[in-house]
């Protein structure tokens, strides 16, 4: 079946049943409501409509799934989510107070898998707190405000904190100044969350000028990323693609003539999420046009979410995302609605190579400063098997008041303004708290360059374990030998893909409990994609065991290694071998053999059939508009 949105669906067409589901998602609900219900502690949970609005002030309700396994009982708690614009910069002393919190609210349990206290970082440069109860549910939000951050537009149905590359503000080009000037721009309107959190002062309201939502707010979630511009041991400025902007609902890149920032090009129509029970589909975005200033490009953004606003399907929440009115309706349809909403024609589209991807690890020198970047495994700060890394941050802001800190796209924290007598001192420290060694080796490149979403036991999407998962994943992969391959793994515990696991050249999404389904061939030019074999209409290792993954991932890993004269990355090597190649491998592999058994999951391989058709379509007007 293919996918049929209902663009802009007439609202006297709809039910009164998909009325009142839009409708419970409208911020100015009586106020008096929510907070009652956030007050009320005869019971553990939220109704059904305060917790769609909740999601907005970045409160999502869960509950610990392995012990519901054990007792049957829901224990009801709650994920509070901070975002903050490009990551940063934050002082030494807001870290303080949201370490604080996560020591006096992030509750111990012997469930969860991991020590705690901890603090999740995101690739959305978010910090989460895991585990609060309701009791503490509003202290928590006014503690954060404390801080000078807020959790509005935290979740739900809106434009979502704008990321962007850290260390590009150091050169030539401020990505994180612009990313917060855009996050301003889309904050949703403040006042219903200042009266139910009683907060009295709110940091950085605002601007005059901002984007006016509909009472029910976007057909989905929205995302913005914006590449950065680093420069190279040799001098060169390259684009710096940390965020992996194509990822986005809109994509930033900066265009550089003659080490100079002269306008921007943009992106739309990237997510990773999709739904195995529709035909739905990951999708990279596509260039649609250039635009030459800030000023130009904050009205170009107003028109795109605007005609998402507008055009978006908000009958139907699976095809709901703006990829599909992009990859449907066309570039050119796009071209000339952005033009009509905002009086700007876009200019000609660009080649802009977007292969360069740091991490930001280690040391960096910014002029006479330096920046060092810390690995945090999956984005859990704690003190564990990685060294006391929690507390070493701790320690660092309790003593260096000039730093700042700044959270990676890929779950990392950079610490910047390091002054060049105080490098040695950051260093002794780094030892003295056993960092850079998991079990007194050094970290592995494997480990490093591979990334995993929360997953089980508190993502309520979630169909199994991925952050408690990929450590002990890479350990065995180590134990046998592949430390150093150049290649990454991606693990997400369900198909909303939230760490985007399917850059990477092997991404493994969970499809079940302790079952994943294998994705291949993610990186800078494309996204991986299930392993489809077209003719046969099957979908192979479409649900591995979890005590399988470490065979199949080095049975791929031997692939690799016997034809990576076939290209520069496993990327492109997986590409030239092809799905029919591969399959054929994997079959006669003693490793994988018993595992190929086709699946003939109609759904799924319809949407990703209709994806390259549209993609096909849509690389055409791509090359006409350049």
């Amino acid at each position: 079946m293919p996918i049929e949105p209902s663009f802009r669906t007439d609202p006297k067409d709809y039910t009164e049943e998909e009325k009142a589901k839009l409708k419970v998602k409208d911020l100015k609900e009586d106020s008096i409501g929510i907070y009652t219900s956030l007050h009320d502690l005869s019971h553990d949970d939220l109704e059904k409509e305060v917790s769609l609005i909740a999601k907005s002030f970045g409160i999502y309700l869960e509950f610990n799934r392995d012990k519901m396994k054990l007792s049957n009982v829901k224990e009801w708690i709650y994920m509070i989510r901070v975002p903050i614009p490009g990551g940063g910069p934050i002082r030494p002393d807001q870290w303080k107070i949201l370490d604080d919190i996560s020591n006096k609210y992030t509750i111990s349990d012997a469930y969860t898998g991991y020590p705690l206290p901890s603090l999740k970082l995101t690739t959305r440069q978010a910090v989460q707190f895991h585990h609060v109860k309701k009791k503490d549910l509003v202290n928590v939000i006014r503690e954060i405000a404390q801080s000078g951050f807020l959790t509005i537009n935290g979740c739900g149905d809106n434009v979502r904190s704008t990321i962007a590359c850290p260390l590009s503000k150091y050169y030539i080009f401020d990505s994180n100044m612009l990313s917060i000037k855009i996050a301003r721009y889309f904050r949703l309107p403040p006042e219903l969350f200042i009266q139910v959190f009683e907060i009295p002062v709110i940091e950085n309201r605002p601007s005059e000028e901002s984007f006016e939502y509909p009472d029910n707010l976007l057909p989905r979630k929205f995302k913005i990323g914006i590449a950065g511009v680093i420069r190279t041991a040799d001098g060169k400025y390259v684009i710096d693609n940390c965020v992996e902007v194509r990822a986005n609902d809109i994509g930033i890149v900066p265009i550089i003539e003659e080490d100079k920032v002269i306008g921007y090009q943009i992106y739309v129509g990237g997510s990773m999420g999709e739904n195995n029970s529709y035909p739905t589909f990951s999708a990279f975005g596509l260039p649609l046009g250039t635009v030459n200033n800030d000023d130009e490009l904050i009205k170009i953004l107003d028109a795109i979410v605007r005609i998402q606003q507008e055009w978006g399907d908000r009958k139907n929440r699976h095809w709901a995302r703006f990829k599909y009115l992009v990859y449907k309706m066309g570039l050119n349809w796009l071209r000339e609605k952005v033009k009509e909403y905002s009086g700007f024609s876009l200019g000609k589209v660009r080649e802009i190579d977007l292969g360069y991807r740091d991490l930001h690890l280690g040391w960096t020198e910014l002029g006479n400063k330096w920046a060092y970047g810390v690995f945090v495994e999956n984005g859990r700060l704690i003190n564990g098997k990685n060294g006391k890394i929690k507390s070493m941050i701790r320690y660092i802001a309790d003593n260096f008041n000039n730093v700042r800190l700044y959270i990676t796209p890929n779950q990392h924290l950079l610490i910047t303004d390091i002054e060049v007598e105080q490098k040695y001192k950051i260093e002794k420290i780094l030892s003295e708290f056993n960092y850079g060694l998991r079990d007194d080796r050094p970290y592995s490149k494997l480990r490093v360059n591979s990334i995993a979403c929360v997953g089980f036991p508190t993502c309520k999407m979630s169909f199994t374990d991925s952050e408690r998962f990929l450590p002990k994943l890479i350990d065995e992969l180590e134990r046998r030998g592949w430390s150093d391959v150049p290649i990454s793994l991606g693990i997400s515990g369900c198909v909303a893909q939230c760490s985007r696991p399917a850059t990477h050249p092997i991404s493994w999404i969970g499809s079940g409990y302790e079952l994943y389904m294998l994705k291949l061939g993610g990186g800078k030019d494309s996204l991986g994609e299930p392993l489809i074999d077209w003719e046969e209409n099957a979908i192979y290792l479409y649900q591995v065991p979890a005590n399988r993954l470490v065979d199949t991932t080095e049975a791929l890993f031997e692939l690799y290694e016997k034809n990576k004269h076939l290209g520069r990355s496993a990327e492109e090597v997986f590409k030239k071998l092809g799905n029919k190649k591969i399959i054929e491998w994997l079959k006669n592999n003693e490793k994988t053999k018993d595992l190929m058994k086709p699946h003939r999951f109609d759904k799924k391989i319809d949407g990703y059939r209709e994806y390259h058709e549209l993609l096909r379509n849509r690389l055409k007007e791509v090359t006409e508009y350049r």
